[in-house]
Protein backbone atom coordinates (compact mmCIF):
# COMPACT_ATOMS: atom_id res chain seq x y z
CA UNK A 1 0.00 0.00 0.00
CA UNK A 2 2.86 2.37 0.84
CA UNK A 3 4.43 1.75 -2.55
CA UNK A 4 1.11 2.50 -4.24
CA UNK A 5 0.80 5.87 -2.49
CA UNK A 6 4.41 6.69 -3.36
CA UNK A 7 3.64 6.17 -7.05
CA UNK A 8 0.53 8.31 -6.78
CA UNK A 9 2.44 11.13 -5.03
CA UNK A 10 5.11 11.17 -7.75
CA UNK A 11 2.50 11.35 -10.51
CA UNK A 12 0.59 14.16 -8.77
CA UNK A 13 3.75 16.10 -8.01
CA UNK A 14 4.96 16.00 -11.59
CA UNK A 15 1.50 16.90 -12.80
CA UNK A 16 1.36 19.94 -10.54
CA UNK A 17 4.60 21.21 -12.01
CA UNK A 18 3.02 21.20 -15.44
CA UNK A 19 -0.20 23.06 -14.58
CA UNK A 20 -0.08 26.85 -15.08
CA UNK A 21 -0.57 28.96 -11.93
CA UNK A 22 -3.59 30.77 -13.37
CA UNK A 23 -5.27 27.41 -13.84
CA UNK A 24 -4.58 26.47 -10.22
CA UNK A 25 -6.29 29.71 -9.18
CA UNK A 26 -9.40 28.44 -11.04
CA UNK A 27 -9.56 31.48 -13.25
CA UNK A 28 -12.61 30.63 -15.41
CA UNK A 29 -11.08 32.37 -18.41
CA UNK A 30 -7.72 30.72 -17.97
CA UNK A 31 -8.51 27.04 -17.36
CA UNK A 32 -9.19 26.15 -20.99
CA UNK A 33 -6.76 28.64 -22.55
CA UNK A 34 -3.88 28.11 -20.14
CA UNK A 35 -4.03 24.35 -19.83
CA UNK A 36 -1.89 23.97 -22.89
CA UNK A 37 0.19 21.33 -21.12
CA UNK A 38 -2.65 18.83 -20.82
CA UNK A 39 -1.31 16.59 -23.62
CA UNK A 40 2.20 16.79 -22.17
CA UNK A 41 0.87 15.92 -18.71
CA UNK A 42 -0.99 12.88 -20.05
CA UNK A 43 2.14 11.76 -21.88
CA UNK A 44 4.43 12.20 -18.90
CA UNK A 45 1.98 10.44 -16.60
CA UNK A 46 1.50 7.49 -18.96
CA UNK A 47 5.22 7.09 -19.59
CA UNK A 48 5.86 7.24 -15.84
CA UNK A 49 3.16 4.67 -15.10
CA UNK A 50 4.66 2.32 -17.67
CA UNK A 51 8.12 2.80 -16.14
CA UNK A 52 6.73 2.03 -12.69
CA UNK A 53 5.11 -1.15 -13.98
CA UNK A 54 1.46 -0.16 -14.35
CA UNK A 55 -0.29 -2.25 -16.98
CA UNK A 56 -3.98 -1.33 -16.83
CA UNK A 57 -5.11 1.81 -18.64
CA UNK A 58 -8.49 3.01 -19.90
CA UNK A 59 -9.30 0.91 -23.00
CA UNK A 60 -5.87 -0.76 -23.02
CA UNK A 61 -4.00 -3.45 -21.10
CA UNK A 62 -0.24 -3.75 -21.54
CA UNK A 63 1.07 -7.26 -22.11
CA UNK A 64 4.62 -8.53 -22.33
CA UNK A 65 7.19 -6.79 -24.57
CA UNK A 66 4.97 -3.75 -25.13
CA UNK A 67 2.12 -5.77 -26.67
CA UNK A 68 -1.03 -3.65 -26.22
CA UNK A 69 -4.42 -5.31 -25.80
CA UNK A 70 -7.50 -3.31 -26.74
CA UNK A 71 -10.33 -3.71 -24.22
CA UNK A 72 -12.99 -1.29 -25.54
CA UNK A 73 -15.79 -1.60 -28.13
CA UNK A 74 -16.44 -5.20 -27.09
CA UNK A 75 -12.97 -6.36 -28.14
CA UNK A 76 -12.34 -7.89 -24.72
CA UNK A 77 -15.71 -9.64 -24.87
CA UNK A 78 -14.58 -11.17 -28.17
CA UNK A 79 -11.48 -12.57 -26.49
CA UNK A 80 -13.30 -13.74 -23.37
CA UNK A 81 -16.12 -15.25 -25.45
CA UNK A 82 -18.44 -13.84 -22.84
CA UNK A 83 -21.30 -12.89 -25.18
CA UNK A 84 -23.27 -14.97 -27.65
CA UNK A 85 -26.04 -14.79 -30.21
CA UNK A 86 -29.35 -16.52 -29.62
CA UNK A 87 -30.52 -19.26 -31.94
CA UNK A 88 -33.19 -16.90 -33.24
CA UNK A 89 -30.62 -14.20 -34.07
CA UNK A 90 -28.44 -16.66 -35.94
CA UNK A 91 -31.40 -18.03 -37.88
CA UNK A 92 -32.57 -14.56 -38.86
CA UNK A 93 -29.07 -13.55 -39.94
CA UNK A 94 -28.81 -16.66 -42.11
CA UNK A 95 -32.17 -15.92 -43.72
CA UNK A 96 -31.24 -12.28 -44.35
CA UNK A 97 -27.80 -13.12 -45.74
CA UNK A 98 -29.10 -15.84 -48.04
CA UNK A 99 -31.90 -13.57 -49.26
CA UNK A 100 -29.48 -10.72 -49.98
CA UNK A 101 -27.03 -12.97 -51.78
CA UNK A 102 -29.82 -14.56 -53.84
CA UNK A 103 -31.31 -11.18 -54.78
CA UNK A 104 -27.91 -9.94 -55.93
CA UNK A 105 -27.22 -13.15 -57.85
CA UNK A 106 -30.44 -12.65 -59.82
CA UNK A 107 -29.02 -9.28 -60.91
CA UNK A 108 -25.65 -10.78 -61.82
CA UNK A 109 -23.94 -9.45 -58.69
CA UNK A 110 -21.55 -11.55 -56.61
CA UNK A 111 -21.64 -10.91 -52.84
CA UNK A 112 -18.76 -11.65 -50.47
CA UNK A 113 -18.92 -10.92 -46.75
CA UNK A 114 -15.55 -10.66 -44.99
CA UNK A 115 -15.00 -10.72 -41.22
CA UNK A 116 -11.64 -9.44 -39.97
CA UNK A 117 -10.70 -11.20 -36.70
CA UNK A 118 -9.61 -9.14 -33.72
CA UNK A 119 -5.95 -9.06 -32.80
CA UNK A 120 -6.81 -10.86 -29.56
CA UNK A 121 -8.40 -13.67 -31.59
CA UNK A 122 -5.23 -14.29 -33.59
CA UNK A 123 -2.82 -13.71 -30.70
CA UNK A 124 -4.67 -14.99 -27.58
CA UNK A 125 -1.36 -16.12 -26.07
CA UNK A 126 -0.25 -12.49 -25.82
CA UNK A 127 -3.23 -11.43 -23.75
CA UNK A 128 -2.17 -11.34 -20.06
CA UNK A 129 -3.05 -14.61 -18.35
CA UNK A 130 -4.96 -12.71 -15.64
CA UNK A 131 -7.70 -12.10 -18.22
CA UNK A 132 -9.56 -15.39 -18.28
CA UNK A 133 -11.69 -16.75 -21.06
CA UNK A 134 -15.25 -17.22 -19.86
CA UNK A 135 -16.92 -19.03 -22.75
CA UNK A 136 -15.93 -21.72 -25.22
CA UNK A 137 -17.41 -20.25 -28.41
CA UNK A 138 -17.14 -16.72 -29.79
CA UNK A 139 -19.85 -14.97 -31.75
CA UNK A 140 -17.80 -15.46 -34.91
CA UNK A 141 -17.51 -19.17 -34.09
CA UNK A 142 -21.29 -19.29 -33.80
CA UNK A 143 -21.90 -17.50 -37.08
CA UNK A 144 -19.41 -19.58 -39.05
CA UNK A 145 -20.78 -22.85 -37.64
CA UNK A 146 -24.43 -21.89 -38.15
CA UNK A 147 -23.96 -20.76 -41.74
CA UNK A 148 -21.96 -23.89 -42.51
CA UNK A 149 -24.80 -26.06 -41.22
CA UNK A 150 -27.81 -24.10 -42.47
CA UNK A 151 -26.86 -21.34 -44.89
CA UNK A 152 -26.39 -21.21 -48.63
CA UNK A 153 -24.05 -18.22 -48.25
CA UNK A 154 -20.79 -18.45 -46.33
CA UNK A 155 -18.67 -15.64 -44.93
CA UNK A 156 -15.02 -15.35 -45.89
CA UNK A 157 -13.40 -16.42 -42.61
CA UNK A 158 -9.81 -15.18 -42.54
CA UNK A 159 -8.88 -16.85 -39.25
CA UNK A 160 -7.34 -20.12 -40.53
CA UNK A 161 -4.99 -18.33 -42.93
CA UNK A 162 -4.00 -15.68 -40.40
CA UNK A 163 -3.36 -18.24 -37.66
CA UNK A 164 -1.12 -20.17 -40.03
CA UNK A 165 0.68 -17.05 -41.22
CA UNK A 166 1.52 -15.84 -37.72
CA UNK A 167 3.78 -18.86 -37.27
CA UNK A 168 6.02 -17.40 -39.96
CA UNK A 169 5.95 -13.67 -39.22
CA UNK A 170 4.08 -10.92 -37.36
CA UNK A 171 0.80 -9.99 -39.01
CA UNK A 172 -0.72 -7.59 -36.46
CA UNK A 173 0.86 -4.50 -34.93
CA UNK A 174 1.96 -4.66 -31.30
CA UNK A 175 0.82 -1.14 -30.36
CA UNK A 176 -2.18 -0.87 -32.68
CA UNK A 177 -5.49 -2.68 -33.09
CA UNK A 178 -4.86 -3.33 -36.79
CA UNK A 179 -2.84 -5.74 -38.87
CA UNK A 180 0.30 -4.76 -40.71
CA UNK A 181 0.59 -4.75 -44.50
CA UNK A 182 1.39 -8.46 -44.54
CA UNK A 183 -1.89 -9.23 -42.80
CA UNK A 184 -3.62 -6.90 -45.25
CA UNK A 185 -1.96 -8.71 -48.16
CA UNK A 186 -3.28 -12.06 -46.92
CA UNK A 187 -6.82 -10.66 -46.73
CA UNK A 188 -6.48 -9.19 -50.22
CA UNK A 189 -5.21 -12.50 -51.62
CA UNK A 190 -7.98 -14.57 -50.06
CA UNK A 191 -10.66 -12.13 -51.23
CA UNK A 192 -9.40 -12.03 -54.81
CA UNK A 193 -9.14 -15.83 -54.82
CA UNK A 194 -12.78 -16.06 -53.72
CA UNK A 195 -13.84 -13.59 -56.42
CA UNK A 196 -11.77 -15.51 -58.96
CA UNK A 197 -14.22 -18.40 -58.60
CA UNK A 198 -16.70 -16.30 -60.61
CA UNK A 199 -14.26 -14.03 -62.44
CA UNK A 200 -11.36 -16.15 -63.75
CA UNK A 201 -9.48 -13.04 -64.93
CA UNK A 202 -8.99 -12.06 -61.28
CA UNK A 203 -5.98 -13.46 -59.45
CA UNK A 204 -3.95 -11.92 -56.62
CA UNK A 205 -0.51 -10.57 -57.31
CA UNK A 206 2.26 -12.61 -55.68
CA UNK A 207 3.93 -11.18 -52.63
CA UNK A 208 7.10 -10.84 -54.71
CA UNK A 209 5.37 -8.02 -56.60
CA UNK A 210 5.68 -5.87 -53.49
CA UNK A 211 8.82 -4.46 -51.90
CA UNK A 212 8.98 -4.61 -48.11
CA UNK A 213 9.80 -1.30 -46.46
CA UNK A 214 10.16 -0.66 -42.73
CA UNK A 215 9.00 2.85 -41.87
CA UNK A 216 10.35 5.11 -39.13
CA UNK A 217 9.08 4.27 -35.61
CA UNK A 218 5.96 6.17 -34.57
CA UNK A 219 3.21 6.15 -31.95
CA UNK A 220 0.30 4.09 -33.24
CA UNK A 221 -3.34 4.03 -32.22
CA UNK A 222 -3.28 2.12 -28.91
CA UNK A 223 -0.14 3.92 -27.74
CA UNK A 224 -1.91 7.18 -28.54
CA UNK A 225 -5.00 6.06 -26.62
CA UNK A 226 -2.97 5.87 -23.42
CA UNK A 227 -0.78 8.83 -24.38
CA UNK A 228 2.48 6.89 -24.18
CA UNK A 229 5.22 8.26 -26.43
CA UNK A 230 7.65 5.70 -25.04
CA UNK A 231 5.89 2.96 -27.03
CA UNK A 232 6.74 3.39 -30.69
CA UNK A 233 6.66 0.91 -33.53
CA UNK A 234 7.89 0.63 -37.10
CA UNK A 235 5.20 -0.19 -39.63
CA UNK A 236 5.77 -2.64 -42.44
CA UNK A 237 4.85 -1.21 -45.81
CA UNK A 238 4.37 -3.32 -48.93
CA UNK A 239 5.19 -0.98 -51.80
CA UNK A 240 4.17 -2.16 -55.28
CA UNK A 241 7.14 -2.66 -57.58
CA UNK A 242 4.90 -2.71 -60.66
CA UNK A 243 3.23 0.08 -62.61
CA UNK A 244 -0.13 1.01 -61.09
CA UNK A 245 -2.99 1.22 -63.58
CA UNK A 246 -5.71 2.49 -61.23
CA UNK A 247 -6.38 6.09 -60.27
CA UNK A 248 -8.35 7.22 -57.20
CA UNK A 249 -10.46 10.20 -56.23
CA UNK A 250 -11.93 11.03 -52.82
CA UNK A 251 -15.06 13.15 -52.43
CA UNK A 252 -16.98 14.35 -49.39
CA UNK A 253 -20.70 13.63 -49.34
CA UNK A 254 -22.79 14.73 -46.38
CA UNK A 255 -19.90 14.45 -43.95
CA UNK A 256 -18.83 11.09 -45.35
CA UNK A 257 -15.79 10.34 -47.49
CA UNK A 258 -16.19 8.22 -50.60
CA UNK A 259 -13.28 6.79 -52.57
CA UNK A 260 -13.73 6.15 -56.28
CA UNK A 261 -11.31 4.12 -58.39
CA UNK A 262 -10.88 3.79 -62.13
CA UNK A 263 -8.89 1.29 -64.18
CA UNK A 264 -9.08 1.66 -67.98
CA UNK A 265 -9.29 -2.13 -68.47
CA UNK A 266 -12.97 -2.63 -69.33
CA UNK A 267 -12.69 -6.42 -69.08
CA UNK A 268 -12.44 -6.09 -65.30
CA UNK A 269 -15.58 -6.19 -63.11
CA UNK A 270 -17.01 -3.21 -61.22
CA UNK A 271 -16.95 -3.10 -57.42
CA UNK A 272 -18.88 -1.65 -54.51
CA UNK A 273 -17.24 -2.30 -51.15
CA UNK A 274 -18.33 -1.36 -47.64
CA UNK A 275 -15.39 -1.45 -45.25
CA UNK A 276 -13.92 -0.26 -41.96
CA UNK A 277 -10.42 0.80 -40.93
CA UNK A 278 -8.93 -2.69 -41.32
CA UNK A 279 -9.22 -2.31 -45.08
CA UNK A 280 -7.38 1.02 -45.31
CA UNK A 281 -4.28 -0.83 -46.49
CA UNK A 282 -6.23 -3.52 -48.38
CA UNK A 283 -8.18 -1.22 -50.69
CA UNK A 284 -5.17 0.01 -52.74
CA UNK A 285 -4.36 -3.61 -53.55
CA UNK A 286 -7.97 -4.37 -54.50
CA UNK A 287 -8.41 -1.35 -56.73
CA UNK A 288 -6.03 -2.73 -59.35
CA UNK A 289 -8.46 -5.57 -60.10
CA UNK A 290 -11.59 -3.55 -60.92
CA UNK A 291 -12.63 -1.33 -63.81
CA UNK A 292 -14.60 0.98 -61.56
CA UNK A 293 -14.89 0.85 -57.80
CA UNK A 294 -16.55 2.76 -55.00
CA UNK A 295 -15.19 2.31 -51.48
CA UNK A 296 -17.60 3.24 -48.68
CA UNK A 297 -16.74 3.37 -44.98
CA UNK A 298 -19.42 1.58 -42.97
CA UNK A 299 -19.34 3.98 -40.04
CA UNK A 300 -18.24 7.19 -41.74
CA UNK A 301 -20.18 10.32 -40.78
CA UNK A 302 -21.87 8.76 -37.77
CA UNK A 303 -23.99 5.63 -37.72
CA UNK A 304 -23.95 2.82 -40.24
CA UNK A 305 -24.57 3.55 -43.90
CA UNK A 306 -26.84 1.31 -45.97
CA UNK A 307 -26.68 -0.73 -49.18
CA UNK A 308 -28.15 2.01 -51.39
CA UNK A 309 -24.91 2.36 -53.35
CA UNK A 310 -25.43 -1.11 -54.78
CA UNK A 311 -28.70 0.00 -56.38
CA UNK A 312 -27.05 3.23 -57.50
CA UNK A 313 -24.03 1.61 -59.16
CA UNK A 314 -25.28 -1.87 -60.21
CA UNK A 315 -21.79 -3.37 -59.79
CA UNK A 316 -20.62 -6.86 -60.65
CA UNK A 317 -19.17 -7.45 -57.17
CA UNK A 318 -20.28 -6.33 -53.70
CA UNK A 319 -17.93 -6.81 -50.75
CA UNK A 320 -19.10 -6.17 -47.19
CA UNK A 321 -16.32 -6.13 -44.59
CA UNK A 322 -16.74 -5.80 -40.84
CA UNK A 323 -14.26 -6.25 -38.01
CA UNK A 324 -15.07 -9.05 -35.60
CA UNK A 325 -15.89 -6.67 -32.77
CA UNK A 326 -18.57 -5.06 -34.97
CA UNK A 327 -20.28 -8.34 -35.82
CA UNK A 328 -23.52 -7.15 -34.22
CA UNK A 329 -23.53 -4.20 -36.62
CA UNK A 330 -23.23 -6.56 -39.59
CA UNK A 331 -26.48 -8.19 -38.44
CA UNK A 332 -28.14 -4.76 -38.52
CA UNK A 333 -26.46 -3.79 -41.80
CA UNK A 334 -28.06 -6.53 -43.87
CA UNK A 335 -31.45 -6.43 -42.09
CA UNK A 336 -33.99 -5.62 -44.83
CA UNK A 337 -36.27 -3.95 -42.26
CA UNK A 338 -33.60 -1.49 -41.17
Amino acid sequence: MTRHYAKLFIVLFLGMLLIPLRTLAFDPYAIEDSFYTRARLVTWTSNLRLTLGDRVFPKVVVGDDGWLVYTAEGDLDVYEKSASFTEEQLAQFQVNLDALSSAYAERGIMLVVVIVPSKNTIYPERVPSQIARIGTESKLDQVAAYLSAHGETQILDLRPALLQAKTEREIYLATDTHWNDYGAYLAYSLLIERLGESYPNLSPRPLSDFAEQLLEPESLDLANVIGATSLTESKLRLAPNFDLATSYKTINLGGRKLLFSYNPDETLPNLVIYYDSYFFNVNPMLGEHFHRGIFIQNFSGGGIWNLSWVDEQEPDVVVIEFAERYLDDLFKFIDPNR
